[in-house]
């Protein structure tokens, strides 16, 4: 069969989120080409995209960068399967007139989920029990300190779909929910049922913070050893964004201080963390290998929208996705 266009999925990572196996012949009955591997190196992404009308990629890896951009001398727009968008160098795509998408519908409810799971699991230290039970030791004081949720108040910082959908979620659990994201309105919020405040007084009241900020140089490190200072010491912070987006040093800090009570990461500023990082040794920090975007379900829901997506490009159509459409 012969296509007149093509796209191209440059990485992928096997463990989870391999291709489904139907994205060839979902491509091919609308005339495109699918093509899909594992190239980890500037060379190879070149060698392979180098034709490509689309390029997707689902890593993390910064493959899509300042140097292998200018080379695709085809691509017309480039896709981050997933949401956040950092491994795709934006300012050099915008230069060469490329746009550039993600799937914004992807994972809300999965990434929801996994963040309410880790909030409960260190609000009640089940980390901590499950191993000390497995090792014959019944130690019921490892319960301590344990309250219920209802009567807490969540803070979420930034408001996007992730983190509407677990304000949706505990609003049977009795929690109050206040977040702080400069880009919504007061009337927004409140028609979510949550409360609008700045950061700090966000740090200030929250038994729990959920981060969901998006990693950019404005929200790189936006929880330091300055925030976790204004943190109550009973407070609870989950991180399922990205892990620069707090300070991690500083949190290893705060949490061997007894600034603050527990954590739950699923993400880290180095991933997997080395050997040698103390959250490894901490009881009172829950940690997942950055794993709370999947679901067989979420899976699917991503590969769909990313070839709906490379589809829209190669018809001229601008995807819902599109985040540097007005600098094009």
């Amino acid at each position: 069969m012969s296509f007149s266009h093509k796209v191209v999925l440059v990485d992928y990572d096997e463990d989870l989120f391999a291709p489904r196996g139907w994205e060839g012949e979902f491509m091919a009955k609308e005339g495109i080409e699918w093509v899909e591997g594992q190239w980890r190196n500037e060379a190879d992404v070149v060698a392979q995209a180098g034709d490509a009308d689309v390029v997707i990629v689902q890593s993390v890896r910064k493959l899509l960068n300042a140097q292998t951009i200018p080379m695709l001398k085809k691509c017309r727009g480039m896709i981050r399967a997933g949401i956040g968008y950092d491994s795709i160098d934006v300012e050099a795509a915008t230069a060469q007139g490329i746009v550039v998408c993600n799937v914004p519908d992807y994972c809300a409810e999965d990434v929801a989920e996994h963040a309410l799971s880790l909030i409960l699991a260190a609000v009640r230290h089940l980390g901590v029990q499950d191993r000390l039970t497995r090792n014959g030791i019944w130690l019921r004081e490892a319960a301590k300190p344990t309250r219920r949720l209802s009567g807490q108040t969540l803070g979420l910082l930034a408001f996007g779909r992730i983190a509407r959908a677990l304000a949706h979620k505990v609003q049977g659990m009795g929690l109050e929910v206040i977040v702080y994201d400069p880009f919504i309105t007061e009337e927004t919020a409140h028609s979510l049922g949550v409360t609008s405040v700045e950061l700090d007084e966000l740090l200030e009241r929250a038994d729990i913070i959920s981060v969901h900020a998006p990693l950019t140089p404005q929200t790189r490190h936006i929880l330091s050893a300055r925030e976790f200072g204004l943190m109550k010491p009973t407070t609870v912070l989950v991180n399922t964004s990205r892990g620069p987006v707090v300070d991690e040093a500083a949190l290893i800090d705060a949490l061997k201080a007894g600034k603050i009570l527990a954590a739950g990461l699923d993400v880290f500023e180095q991933e997997p963390p080395p050997a040698d990082s103390p959250l490894y040794a901490m009881e009172n920090v829950v940690l997942t290998p950055h794993t709370a975007a999947y679901s067989d379900d979420a899976v699917d829901d991503l590969y769909r929208g990313a070839c709906q997506e490379a589809i829209d490009i190669i018809r001229g159509k601008l995807p819902a996705g599109a985040v540097n459409a007005d600098r094009l």
